[in-house]
């Protein structure tokens, strides 16, 4: 879940990303073994401290096929509306344990490194002493104040007593400019949290930028082609056949373009489903 929650709560939107509470805490403990080539990509790409590597690895992480992934997050994969993005539900941390889905995608690749990062934060979140959690809390509720990207991210998670534990992973792994309180506290488990950002951006960040621009210029459209139909019944009415047939070529280029942007947005939308697999 990418880029959604991870706790009995079903990513956004990235269902969002499920991280399912439980009395488990993760122990910092370390084996002598290294870890697999996949997981030291992982570690390396989202630039883990080595207390960040402990955590994670203590949550013997694992990347895995849809089916066993579906099954040990208890996710289905949710079919987008019509012309509609997919919520993402590709990672999950359950019972002390990260599961994360493989990509089938190069570009999916790079996601991996923000769910995974978003994943490790929810252990790191299991490891927090109270008086620790409740500080984090007070900040990352105050990073919501007038966040309307937050707030959209959000929408997938709906309320709960988790939902401070998936703001907490979100904005570590999505959002730059935080507090620095923030920014000190995620920095004990990123060298380089920018770069997680970054990955985040180059994938389902300038897809969802570019949706959210066509779909402004659409409605804008539909305003304005409304707005001159409306003017074409007055004029039919007051019988100005000279301005109706002019407007009428107006009212189809409108159409026209219209229909051009609709059709590039529902190809955005598709990319931006097919980073997120399945």
């Amino acid at each position: 879940m990418l880029a959604t929650a991870c706790s009995g709560t079903s990513l956004e939107e990235l269902g969002a990303p499920t991280t399912v509470e439980t009395t488990t805490t993760t122990s910092t403990t370390t084996t002598t073994a290294p870890p697999p080539a996949d997981l030291q990509d992982l570690i390396a790409g989202t630039t883990m401290t080595e207390r960040g590597r402990r955590i994670f690895l203590a949550a013997s992480p694992a990347i895995e096929d849809a089916e066993t992934f579906a099954r040990n997050c208890g996710v289905e994969a949710r079919p987008a509306g019509a012309g509609e993005p997919r919520t993402h539900t590709q990672g999950c941390y359950v019972a002390g344990r990260i599961h994360l889905l493989a990509p089938d995608r190069a570009e999916g690749h790079q996601l991996l490194y923000v769910v995974a990062a978003h994943e490790l934060l929810h252990a790191v979140y299991a490891t927090l002493r109270p008086a620790e959690r409740e500080a984090v809390d007070a900040e990352v509720v105050a990073a919501r104040a007038g966040n309307e990207r937050l707030e959209e991210r959000l929408r997938a998670y709906g309320t709960g007593p988790t939902l401070v534990n998936e703001m907490h992973a979100i904005l570590g792994s999505e959002f730059d400019g935080l507090s620095p309180t923030l920014e000190a506290h995620y920095a004990q488990y990123f060298t380089n949290r920018a770069a997680i950002v970054a990955a985040r951006q180059r994938t389902l960040g300038a897809r969802e930028e570019e949706i959210r621009r066509l779909r402004a210029e659409i409605d804008a459209l539909d305003a304005r082609i409304v707005d001159l139909k409306v003017l074409q019944e007055r004029l039919r009415a007051a019988g100005d056949v000279r301005t109706y047939n002019a407007n009428v070529a107006t009212i189809n280029g409108l159409v026209d373009r219209h229909n051009a942007l609709v059709e590039t947005l529902n190809a955005v939308i598709e990319e931006y489903n097919g980073l997120l697999g399945r």
